[in-house]
């Protein structure tokens, strides 16, 4: 993955392609991401598994995310070797998941930032959930009050960078996980590869290499990790 990932930033494969595939790290999870760019929404309405009443409201930046989320889960479905045309998406208490049309059902998760969206299909697990930040992003005490226990917060305003991002990282890749998001945030539990969320473990797993210098977060159930 490390020789794929230089490639790409070094011009040997072209960032404006369709979704890349990344190895997870994790048994049975496939991972995909691509670039967000203002042209994205010229394939809108030839793309399953998009809303258009729902996107054609949405302002262009945030539509360009929307329908690159799509296109990494669109791809992933498909080499899973199911027509995504012929099935949905449905956010439950299990977090995303795909339904075929003969009901069966997989746990995805869609994450994006202004320039970078990714997707993740667990083949087999519960819940999945993903995360995609910049390195650079500043987590700031106020984001810390909204999100944070009291506890954590003593903590993390004396901790790095670093920490307070991966913080905010693990609380969203968990929420998605249960699709509460971050209305769950104060209930999760973070500890450095694992999270709590009403006494359910999460195993998190960060990928180690930055694609277009994010940073990925995902968080699956402790009982479907390997």
């Amino acid at each position: 993955m490390k020789d794929s990932l230089s490639r790409m930033r070094n011009g040997g494969e072209n960032l404006r392609d369709g979704p890349h595939h990344v190895e997870s790290g994790i048994s049975s999870v496939q991972l995909c991401w691509i670039e967000v760019r203002s042209d994205l929404d010229t394939d809108a309405d030839e793309l399953p598994l998009i809303n258009q009443f729902q996107i054609n409201r949405m302002l262009p930046k945030r539509r360009n995310q929307h329908i690159a989320g799509r296109r990494c889960i669109t791809d992933l479905i498909r080499k899973r070797g199911l027509n995504p045309s012929l099935g949905k998406l449905n956010l439950t208490s299990d977090g995303l998941r795909f339904t075929c049309e003969d009901d069966t059902e997989f746990a995805v998760s869609i994450a994006h930032s202004e320039t970078l969206a990714v997707a993740a299909l667990f083949d087999g697990g519960k819940r999945i959930g993903i995360d995609c930040e910049p390195l650079n992003r500043d987590i700031s005490d106020g984001a810390l009050q909204e999100f944070c226990t009291p506890e954590e917060i003593q903590v993390l305003l004396n901790e790095s960078h670093s920490m307070r991002l991966h913080y905010w990282m693990v609380k969203e890749a968990v929420g998605k996980a249960t699709g509460e998001g971050m209305a769950a945030s104060r209930r999760i539990r973070v500890a450095s590869n694992e999270a709590t969320l009403d006494l359910i473990q999460y195993s998190i797993r960060s990928i180690p290499e930055p694609i277009m210098n994010h940073q990925v977060v995902i968080a699956t159930l402790h009982s479907d990790s390997p």
